[in-house]
């Protein structure tokens, strides 16, 4: 049975409320079906839900495949355990009001995680919102990641070039998350959204939990 730490982002996902949101969770799940045969055939009845004829309504069975396919999502043989000897992987993204990052190997995960932004981190600049969840990943994988050399996914470009800039030209705020990143080995690689589709769910499906112990809420203020 897996840490149930590793998968409350996972089991905190609400029941979409529309077919915007149904498509990006079975994105997510298309991506780890791959590792779990049984995925596909499961969420038929939800994937029938996204045809442009079939008006939107979510019903007792929707919700129950739901609870399904969070149960296979949250165990093996789509959750690996972690192997010291591979490369490690975070893929990372920021949504307007939640950050997401997986902890992967071979492209299959070994933990997720998200939280809520707070209200000043919502007012955040969209740059200043991804190094945050580039920190919220690194951090909350820290256990993993600590003297590892480690690849962090982002589907922001401009990111990229920001942590390679003199840290001294870049504002306070992305200097102080630059100088508590710096404790880590890491390159930044940029992949298009529709490749981070676990990261990009897990962000716009905020665990509230996490919301309170997060390290990276540190002077969140300023």
């Amino acid at each position: 049975k897996p840490d149930p730490a590793k998968v409350s982002a996972i089991k905190a996902f609400k029941e979409p409320s529309s077919k915007e949101e149904l498509q990006r969770l079975l994105g997510m799940v298309n991506y780890l079906s791959k590792f779990c045969e049984h995925l596909s055939p499961l969420t038929k009845p939800l994937r029938d839900l996204l045809k442009s004829d079939v008006e939107w309504v979510w019903d007792s069975g929707s919700a129950l495949i739901l609870q399904s396919v969070k149960e296979l999502v949250s165990s093996a043989p789509v959750l690996r355990l972690f192997d010291p000897k591979l490369p490690v992987t975070v893929s990372v993204d920021a949504s307007p009001y939640g950050l997401g990052a997986v902890l992967l190997q071979d492209g299959q995960p070994i933990e997720f995680a998200s939280r809520s932004l707070t209200d000043t981190q919502r007012r955040y600049a969209q740059i200043e919102k991804e190094l945050l969840a580039v920190q919220f990943g690194m951090t909350h994988f820290h256990h993993y990641v600590y003297g590892n050399q480690v690849t962090v996914e982002t589907d922001h470009k401009p990111l990229v070039g920001l942590v390679d800039k003199p840290i001294g030209l870049c504002s306070p705020r992305i200097q102080r998350m630059r100088l508590q990143l710096q404790v880590y080995s890491y390159q930044l690689l940029y992949k298009p959204g529709k490749e981070l589709y676990l990261a990009d769910t897990l962000s716009r499906a905020p665990d509230t939990q996490e919301y309170a112990t997060d390290q990276s809420q540190i002077n969140e203020e300023f």
